[in-house]
């Protein structure tokens, strides 16, 4: 991407299971982004309810299951029992959420989920920790066969922070912006497959999605793996 590295695509087996001693000093750290004040479904998306459940509140609940520290990026005061809640303190948007995030957290790489992708394939998690264990890169990122990227349900490496505070000082708040200046792997669209064909970066941007997944009872965020969505519009 531009006169930076290129991105690399990985077609690779799945692995049976997750990764072998996983390092919290390595992935231990998940981010969970509050969004804005959800203009297309009319509220916060921070409010989100699917069978009754906050969306939130259950995604906090079963990424403690899997990382040792979550956070939070919001503006807004909110209150979950073992999350740290970060503001903005450069720019606004997702860019700055994750910024704020990588400053913040513990380890060396950063899992980030939008807080309205009400479901989490722990299998792919794994995945990418394993990845990220052998290919050292500062992105990792699914990119689907017709070439759309996932920012979200990705990780990233903490030396992003610079090329993003640069690129927030600047008014530049898109995070397509700063690929080409980064080592940016991803995942190709037939391992995504392998894995979940189109469910696991299902999210809720109108009321429809919500009642779509409410409909099918797709909402499973609960401690046994594969649990996923449907794909949503973003």
């Amino acid at each position: 991407m531009g006169n930076g590295r290129a991105l690399r695509q990985g077609i690779v087996k799945v692995p049976a299971g997750g990764p072998e001693g996983k390092s919290a000093a390595l992935t231990g750290s998940a981010l969970i982004l509050g969004g804005g004040h959800g203009a297309r479904i009319g509220y916060d998306k921070k409010k989100l309810e699917l069978g009754g459940a906050s969306v939130l509140e259950s995604l906090a609940v079963r990424l403690k299951t899997l990382f040792g520290e979550v956070l939070l990026s919001s503006n807004d005061p909110v209150e979950i029992h073992g999350v740290t809640v970060l503001p903005d303190r450069l720019g606004e948007g997702p860019l700055a959420g994750i910024y704020q995030g990588l400053l913040y957290c513990t380890s060396e790489y950063l899992y980030v989920l939008a807080c309205d992708m009400p479901f989490i394939n722990a299998a792919y998690i794994d995945y990418m920790r394993e990845l990220i264990a052998r290919e050292k890169m500062d992105v990792c990122i699914a990119r689907h066969g017709d070439g759309k990227l996932e920012f979200f349900n990705s990780f990233y490496k903490k030396n992003c922070a610079a090329v993003m505070e640069e690129a927030l000082s600047k008014g530049l708040y898109k995070l397509r912006l700063i690929f080409s200046q980064l080592n940016v792997y991803t995942i190709d669209g037939e391992t995504i497959e392998k894995f979940d064909p189109g469910k696991m970066f299902f999210n809720i941007n109108y009321k429809e999605d919500l009642e779509l997944a409410e409909q099918k009872g797709r909402l499973k965020i609960s401690l046994d793996m594969g649990t996923m969505g449907n794909h949503g519009r973003h």
